[in-house]
């Protein structure tokens, strides 16, 4: 997106975005502050239409009454035809879909259409694996049994899931001594575990208001993908920020951090920028919802709110941006 040019009023910023429909050039307007009085910025989405898009705003800035920027009858006309032609593409859709297989119905690519994925089945299941694992492990504090030498349930989930094995890190303090044997699954399992019901909570609401509209428009084997990388970005920087020796307390590093925290935030980043960079993307944050989480973002790293693994914040954050930036349909 480039900006051409700044008009005064949205009426105006929006009929000669309407112009450039016209001239098949994507445009769109937007005011630069919620003030009533301030200026509407005219973006273009193709670089190639810029020169052309700037030669047309220069014109109309000198004559923006002119007889041929008033081109209501015809910008409908052209969205009638585009939502004919939509139909109809939709319309073709569906009976191939219908002709195909049963089993194979739904299956698509990476970023599928709006509407063509229409459950939630890896949200739902994220969600009941981690009530189901953190009430087993006791919140991240397991209990010990009475007997000597045998483990419990409790432990064996936590100490299987997190990311290193307590016993192992106790030996030698080395944070990757369970994944040096092997154990990948463990970059990715802490999501599971939560440290007391508010945590668990906190982070399956956001995990299902978020995970669900991307599950629904981009598809399940996608939004595993997202959330699994934007997990493990959270996940290794946490452990590779040094001790609290080197670092404020809030942004110390730590093999032990748990919760959906780091996925939360990478679902949150990729549909906070998504938008910024592609303006046909249909999904954009409520402005408030946004604030709140940066907000708690920050919130975190300050002592009102201790013993936070900000680190996996800040990294599925990155990691959900990052994807935004990459990932173009």
């Amino acid at each position: 997106m480039r900006r051409i040019g700044t008009v005064s009023d949205g009426s105006s910023a929006r009929r000669f975005c309407e112009y450039l429909v016209t001239l098949s050039i994507d445009a769109a307007a937007d005011q630069e502050s919620d003030e009533p009085d301030s200026p509407w910025n005219v973006w273009v989405r193709d670089e190639q239409d810029v020169p052309r898009a700037r030669s047309e705003f220069e014109a109309f800035q000198q004559s923006p009454d002119d007889a041929r920027f008033q081109v209501e009858e015809e910008v409908a006309r052209i969205r009638d035809d585009r939502v004919e032609k939509e139909r109809t593409r939709m319309q073709k859709h569906r009976e191939l879909e219908r002709s195909m297989p049963r089993e194979q119905r739904g299956v698509g690519p990476m970023i599928s259409t709006p509407g063509k994925q229409q459950g939630i089945p890896v949200t739902i299941a994220i969600i009941v694996i981690s009530v189901i694992v953190s009430f087993t492990s006791h919140f991240g504090k397991p209990r010990a049994s009475r007997v000597p030498g045998e483990t419990t349930l409790e432990e064996f989930t936590y100490y299987g899931l997190s990311f290193v094995d307590r016993r192992e890190f106790e030996k030698n303090e080395d944070a990757y001594a369970s994944i040096r044997k092997g154990e990948v699954w463990r970059v990715v399992t802490p999501m599971f575990l939560h440290g007391d019901e508010f945590h668990l909570a906190f982070n399956m609401l956001w995990i299902f208001f978020l995970g669900s509209v991307i599950e629904r428009f981009h598809g399940s084997l996608f939004f595993v993908l997202l959330t699994m990388a934007t997990q493990i970005a959270g996940m290794m920087l946490q452990v590779s920020l040094p001790d609290a020796d080197f670092l404020p307390e809030a942004l110390h590093g730590s093999p032990f951090a748990i919760g959906a925290s780091g996925a939360v935030y990478g679902l949150f980043g990729f549909l906070w920028i998504r938008p910024s960079i592609d303006p046909r993307y249909p999904i954009h944050l409520v402005p408030m919802n946004v604030v709140l989480m940066l907000g708690w973002l920050v919130a975190c790293m300050t002592p009102l709110i201790p013993n936070v693994a900000n680190g996996a914040h800040l990294g599925g954050l990155f990691g959900g941006v990052l994807a935004a930036l990459v990932i173009r349909r």
